[in-house]
């Protein structure tokens, strides 16, 4: 087991790519703290390890608030003894709800907030343990939309593009202190927040009065864009986590992983 030992923290650990991470970095052998901003879907996350015979720690936190940040990383600290590894995987926002021009400022405030803020709290909260102990893994999650840009699409994009920059910034600055800080951009991944998404701002109103689910929708529009032509799942985000927090990825830092099914051939 890669993991076998470590402490993690997974912020949006409850649902979607999260929980793909949470699994994969469980079965690997790591102990895990869960970060998410519902109780419920925190103690779900928990209940589902224990046949993975790891540690669980469910923590009902808002990761965009630094007080609860700074309580939940306490509880973490006090409960397993230590962190060895952060994944931030809490990000989202708003797509395709208007044209640039016609977008309010609270669609911009939420994407910093859940993008980038969160991020930043996360990283200075854990950084210290890090700097400490000389030894840790970030990993934060971005996405194939802040490397591509897209109509309709500026505030997540610009924020997704703010966690590449932020992740290379703080490899710079941690990498004399042995913590590597890396960044995963994946493509569309069918979640339930994403499946939400396309239900209510991109399947037409023809299509939906046809009975367009956001399940087919996703698989015979955005999944032309794959030239795979297989789906991304949070398993594969989780199984690229493990590798970039394990001793295997212990000279990358700075670096960001596209996990596209081949749709980002031609980006850096």
């Amino acid at each position: 087991m890669k993991l076998k030992g470590k402490v993690a923290i997974v912020t949006g650990g409850g649902q979607g790519i999260g929980r793909g991470i949470v699994q994969c970095l469980a079965e690997e052998g790591a102990d895990i703290a869960i970060f998410t901003k519902t109780g419920d879907s925190c103690l779900q996350a928990a209940e589902e390890l224990k046949e993975t015979g790891c540690r669980s720690l469910p923590l009902k936190t808002d990761v965009t608030n630094r007080e609860q940040v700074s309580r939940s990383i306490k509880a973490t600290v006090d409960f397993f003894g230590k962190i060895d590894i952060l994944v931030n995987s809490v990000g989202g926002g708003s797509i395709a709800i208007a044209p640039f021009v016609d977008l309010e400022e609270w669609v911009w405030d939420r994407n910093y907030e859940l993008n980038i803020k969160s991020q930043v709290f996360m990283c200075q909260a854990v950084a210290p343990y890090f700097i400490k102990q000389k030894s840790g893994k970030i990993l934060n999650l971005s996405s194939i939309g802040g490397k591509r840009a897209a109509a309709m699409n500026a505030p997540y994009g610009a924020t997704k593009a703010g966690v590449i920059y932020f992740t290379k910034a703080l490899a710079a600055e941690l990498a004399d202190c042995n913590i590597n800080v890396n960044c995963i951009c994946p493509a569309a991944v069918f979640t339930p927040t994403f499946a939400k998404l396309i239900d209510d701002h991109m399947i037409r109103p023809e299509a939906k009065a046809k009975g367009m689910t956001a399940r087919q929708f996703f698989d015979k529009v955005l999944m032309r864009a794959y030239p795979m032509n297989r789906e991304i799942t949070p398993e594969d985000i989780g199984r690229a986590a493990v590798f970039l927090v394990s001793e295997d990825a212990r000279n990358i830092t700075g670096q960001t992983l596209n996990i596209t099914a081949g749709a980002s051939i031609d980006i850096d």
